[in-house]
């Protein structure tokens, strides 16, 4: 059965959150609904087993993508999801439950209500929560990295968080030929690169990591500058001069 709605889910030594995931996942999608679970994974502990362990049995498809080389960083790896994906609705979203699943049909009736291409989880607009950001570096950082993308990119002056990891995307508005990601800046790239222009928002509350280490780094912050002006050269002034809509 073609499924109506895959979840590509990039992992790094996440072993200890599969289990949890899976199951809030169960909780919140309807048994009605044909879902792909894509697993992407980079890490270098036991998450491949501790995946194809939590899979068995379950309702549903579970796909494991397990890369011998982390081709482009957690950005790179949903790429490659991407690329897989079959349904109709795609929602990528990290494997640390600070994405609570319990926003997925939020995300998906966002954008059958309003025809939006993309609907971006956002912890910046009302309703929405940042708190699981650890010290005040990362909410200044995430803060430098909105402003940043939204002076070079005139078409994110209306997303209220374009650093958001977690979204949903039509399978249709998706030109992953086009896709050159690096570091884990994912939506910046699907946005640009896709040149998707109907985008909508739904609040939520970002979590506190439950286990594993956080991606974030001095050497992640260079990486998403390099990727961002990396990204404005090879897109131009057209990207600039794109129609906004929400």
């Amino acid at each position: 059965m073609t499924p109506s709605l895959s979840i590509v889910i990039p992992t790094f030594n996440e072993s200890g959150n599969i289990a949890p995931l899976l199951a809030e996942i169960d909780d919140t999608i309807d048994a009605r609904t044909a879902v792909e679970i894509i697993f992407v994974d980079d890490s270098t502990d036991d998450t491949p087993e501790v995946i194809d362990q939590e899979s068995a049995g379950r309702r549903g498809s579970v796909s494991l993508i397990h890369r011998a080389a982390a081709t482009g960083g957690l950005a790179g790896a949903v790429a490659d999801g991407l690329r897989v994906a079959r349904g109709s609705w795609v929602v990528v979203m990290d494997g640390d439950l600070q994405h609570p699943p319990s926003v997925i049909p939020a995300l998906i009736a966002e954008g059958e209500r309003t025809g939006a291409h993309l609907v971006v989880a956002s912890r910046y607009i009302p309703g929405g929560d940042h708190g699981g950001l650890s010290g005040r570096h990362r909410v200044l950082a995430s803060r430098l990295s909105t402003l940043a993308a939204k002076v070079l990119f005139r078409r994110l002056y209306r997303v209220s968080d374009p650093m958001s990891g977690y979204f949903a995307v039509r399978r249709t508005a998706l030109r992953t030929d086009r896709l050159r990601p690096v570091g884990y800046k994912v939506l910046l790239e699907v946005i640009v690169r896709c040149q998707i222009r109907r985008i909508s928002e739904v609040p939520y509350g970002f979590r506190e990591r439950v286990a594993g280490d956080s991606k974030s780094s001095v050497r992640e912050g260079v990486r998403f500058l390099r990727h961002l002006a990396r990204l404005r050269v090879s897109t131009g002034s057209a990207t600039l001069a794109g129609p906004r809509e929400a």
